[in-house]
C-alpha cells in the first residue's frame, strides 16, 4: 500500500499536525459556540482565528449573510434607478408638450439631490464594509 495512487495528495506544507487544548464551562463553551456560528466559522477556525489574529474576530459579522444583505441592496439599487429613468421619461414627454410645471421640476430636483447624497453614504459605508470582510 505504499504506493497508494488514489485520494487527495498529501499536503506538504502548512499542514496542521499540533493541537491545543483547553477546559472552559459550560457557558464559556456556550459564549464561544454562540460567536462563532454568528460569524459562519467551524470551532477550529474561530480557535485559530482568535488565538493568531485576535483583531479578525472582534467583529460579530456573518460574512455570508452581509453578503447576502449586500446583493438585496443592489438589487433595491437596480430598482430605484428604473423608478428614476421612468420619471425622466415621463417628465421629457411631459415637457416636449408643454405641460410640465416648474414646481414638479423643483420638488423632484430636491428629491433627487437627497437621493444622490444617500446613494454616495451607501456606497461610502459598502465599501467600509467590504474592506472589513477581506481582513
Amino acid at each position: 500500500m505504499a504506493g497508494k495512487k488514489n485520494g487527495r495528495p498529501l499536503k506538504l506544507e502548512g499542514k496542521r499536525t499540533r493541537f491545543i487544548k483547553t477546559r472552559v464551562s459550560e457557558e464559556e463553551y456556550a459564549r464561544a459556540r454562540d460567536l462563532w456560528l454568528s460569524l459562519g466559522l467551524k470551532e477550529s477556525d474561530f480557535v485559530r482565528l482568535k488565538l493568531l489574529k485576535a483583531s479578525s474576530v472582534s467583529i460579530k459579522l456573518n460574512a455570508a449573510e452581509a453578503l447576502k444583505t449586500l446583493d438585496n441592496i443592489g438589487s433595491e439599487i437596480g430598482r430605484s434607478g428604473n423608478n428614476i429613468n421612468q420619471l425622466a421619461r415621463h417628465a421629457n414627454f411631459l415637457n416636449k408638450r408643454g405641460m410640465l410645471s416648474v414646481e414638479v421640476v423643483t420638488k423632484f430636483n430636491e428629491l433627487f439631490s437627497t437621493y444622490i447624497s444617500m446613494f454616495r453614504d451607501m456606497e461610502k459605508s459598502t465599501r467600509e464594509l467590504l474592506r472589513l470582510l477581506k481582513a
